[in-house]
């Protein structure tokens, strides 16, 4: 459970997507509380610089688009600079005969075939 709940946080964080789920505080405060607690076991010294509200566990689920294939924004932006690339790489990738594909991020395997994988980058067609 821990691990998952790592996991949840570091994408909702990274991925600043639900600026709702969390708060960051990078002033003095959680120095001060990093100072009070030595030999802190879990990183950084004791440093915690954000904090979570009870919200996340939501808002990661609807992050994840319940095993669908998701693409994160950021990742649309950058993919959106080159859409005939990508264009001709996903044209490439869809003649393969595939029944499931493996993300590197969120839920996997996806049961998802040529026609599913493409209809996550209808993005580069706009």
């Amino acid at each position: 459970e821990a691990r998952r709940k790592g996991w949840r946080r570091i994408v909702l964080l990274f991925n600043f997507f639900f600026p709702g789920s969390g708060t960051g505080n990078l002033g003095f405060g959680p120095i001060v509380a990093a100072l009070k607690t030595p030999g802190y076991k879990d990183g950084w010294g004791g440093w915690r610089p954000f904090s979570w509200r009870d919200s996340e566990v939501t808002d990661f689920d609807v992050f994840s688009a319940g095993g669908e294939p998701t693409m994160f924004s950021i990742i649309q932006i950058i993919l959106s600079r080159e859409p005939e690339e990508v264009a001709q790489w996903l044209d490439r990738v869809t003649e393969w005969d595939f029944e499931r594909v493996i993300p590197a991020h969120l839920d996997a395997p996806l049961a998802i075939g040529p026609k599913e994988f493409a209809q996550a980058f209808e993005f580069v067609k706009s």
